[in-house]
């Protein structure tokens, strides 16, 4: 456990009551207090895919679970302690992981490969196929930063926006967000086993999973691609079953079409959460407290459920204030919706070192 915490420590943290989001968005950014920290530990693995996919699987993307053995997950989380921990994303990108491993961690790594493969092979039925695959708790979406293409996504999307794009602080993050998004997408178990080994959301979620050893279920859990804006991501809260606030998710950018059809969304999610996602919750008798995550199909524009986090102050508030707005979260102020409505003067100073390195080219 005192791993755990020095581990939790470790991360850069932040007071709720300041709206500055770590771009992997780890759920240990926050105002880190000992009892937060032991309430974390407590709860996290009851929220993990395996507690609710199955309740919502019509509503969330089309979902297969690969096991991930408590073997292998020590072999992750040693890996990235011997060449990763403490390293900027801009080193990490320029240390190979397969050219630092023994010969038994070798072995594990191909026998993780080779299974992990089967079971996306399965959701592989045309080249045009993609898949986001991430453990039972969280995705390596940090692992982009840590990876030389990323920097070339983005700036291939910046070049294809309008004359004088480089310029626009707002289109800029969008792009960077839109590449992060594209990133996760993959097709090959070593593109996914790159991601784990990098990122260091999965370190942090390994290395609390590996504390309880008694309760170690960890799965890879692969998923369809579904290709989604990155302004129609929403974060909502649910107290005593009740769905009291939505934010936009990737709040530092500003759309103006989530400005345009914010009220069209707003009772689109109402009336999803209520008529829909409740009912099979109740059903099932699952938590009453918690934070859940949805999104807008880009082809179809159909509702999705991503994917259901503790109510804790450990998981980012988006818009809200952990510190401030604990009322409305708990829904003692009515229903409130909010959304990004102006560019955010100086966004890129709440980004990482690496990113806003990347932005000044």
């Amino acid at each position: 456990m005192d791993d755990l915490k020095q581990l939790l420590k470790s991360v850069k943290l932040r007071k709720p009551s300041e709206p500055t989001r770590d771009y992997s968005n780890p759920k240990t950014a926050g105002f880190l207090l000992p009892s937060e920290i032991r309430e974390y530990q407590e709860n996290v693995l009851n929220f993990n895919a395996e507690k609710w996919l199955e309740i919502l699987q019509d509503i969330t993307f089309p979902t297969e679970y690969c096991p991930l053995y408590l073997k292998e997950a020590e072999t992750i989380v040693a890996v990235y302690d011997r060449l990763y921990k403490n390293l900027d994303d801009s080193l990490k990108a320029a240390v190979d992981w397969k050219q630092n491993l023994s010969s038994a961690e070798m072995d594990l790594v191909k026998e993780m490969e080779s299974r992990l493969q089967k079971v996306m092979d399965n959701f592989l039925t045309s080249d045009s196929d993609y898949l986001f695959v991430k453990t039972s708790s969280r995705s390596a979406k940090d692992a982009p930063l840590a990876q030389e293409r990323f920097k070339e996504m983005y700036l291939d999307l910046l070049s294809k926006e309008t004359e004088g794009a480089e310029r626009n602080e707002n289109i800029k993050v969008m792009c960077l967000l839109k590449a992060a998004f594209m990133a996760m997408r993959v097709r090959s178990s070593s593109e996914v086993m790159d991601m784990m080994m990098r990122s260091e959301r999965i370190h942090q979620d390994l290395t609390l999973a590996l504390e309880f050893r008694e309760k170690f279920c960890e799965n890879f859990v692969v998923r369809t691609f579904v290709d989604i804006d990155v302004d129609m991501e929403f974060r909502g809260f649910v107290f005593q079953g009740v769905l009291t606030a939505v934010s936009q998710y990737n709040y530092l950018i500003f759309s103006p079409k989530l400005v345009e059809q914010k009220e069209i969304l707003q009772a689109r999610i109402e009336k999803f959460y209520a008529e829909i996602i409740r009912p099979k919750l109740e059903s099932s008798y699952f938590e009453k407290i918690f934070i859940i995550d949805f999104a807008v199909g880009r082809k179809d524009q159909r509702l999705w459920v991503i994917e259901i986090n503790p109510f804790l102050v450990t998981t980012d508030a988006a818009l809200f204030s952990w510190e401030h707005e604990r009322s409305i979260l708990e829904g003692k102020e009515g229903f409130h919706f909010r959304i990004t409505t102006r560019p955010k003067p100086g966004a890129k100073t709440m980004l990482p070192h690496s990113v806003k390195a990347l932005m000044a080219l």
